[in-house]
């Protein structure tokens, strides 16, 4: 029956790891509206079935996770801009256009840019010219999901704020932690999110720019005599 599971890396980097990290702020939540003053142990070691059962729920974690950046690309100005403008040079996206006006009818000149990026990547697949498609697809993807997990985690931790000390027990030993270490927490997986971000948006741009670029250079390429 699960002969044909395929564990890649990117269920670890793409929804494991950003869902371990969903999963902790989801914790943090919890632990601060209904057990403050308790203290949140972590144990050492834990049984397969409590670890097994931790994994998948990071897992289903990820997954919910990358569904919300995929609303974040709805939001984001920047994400945007790709959908409206071409990330080319105005001369390079004239070349763009008449390029694909040659193998498609002049109707094309009137689509938007996400459709002729749509267009162009159908293309390349039919051509079967991929290039780093899959490279900056899986990136693109990576980053945004942590972007999303690390936000989760410097809200789940503003959040812990509002109740100090915040009481761990790690091998036996109690931890109080104040704020001045929380809060410093928070800015920095907050920068965190903002640069997992913006690594989004520069791989968006690569994906949409490559795609472009290797149309165009496989639409000047010159026909065999």
């Amino acid at each position: 029956m699960f002969k044909d599971v395929q564990v890649t890396l990117y269920d670890f980097f793409g929804y494991l790891l950003p869902g371990a990290a969903t999963l902790f702020a989801v914790v943090l939540v919890f632990w601060t509206f209904f057990w403050p003053h308790a203290s949140l142990s972590l144990p050492s070691a834990l049984p397969v079935l409590a670890t097994t059962s931790l994994l998948f729920a990071a897992y289903l974690a990820g997954h919910l996770g990358q569904a919300l950046g995929n609303l974040l690309e709805k939001v984001s100005p920047g994400r945007n801009n790709l959908d409206k403008k071409l990330p080319l040079s105005p001369e390079l996206g004239k070349e763009v256009v008449h390029a694909l006006a040659g193998r498609f009818g002049e109707q094309i000149k009137t689509l938007e840019p996400k459709e002729l990026f749509h267009l162009c990547d159908q293309a390349l697949v039919h051509c079967s010219s991929l290039g780093e498609r899959e490279i900056f697809t899986y990136r693109e993807g990576f980053y945004r999901g942590n972007a999303v997990a690390l936000a989760c985690v410097s809200f789940a931790l503003a959040v812990r704020l509002v109740c100090v000390p915040a009481m761990l027990s790690i091998g036996g030993q109690i931890y109080e932690i104040y704020r001045a270490p929380l809060a410093l927490a928070v800015v920095l997986t907050g920068v965190s999110a903002w640069l997992c971000y913006a690594r989004f948006l520069r791989f968006a741009e690569h994906r949409y720019r490559s795609c472009f670029l290797r149309f165009l250079a496989l639409s000047k390429e010159p026909k065999p005599k």
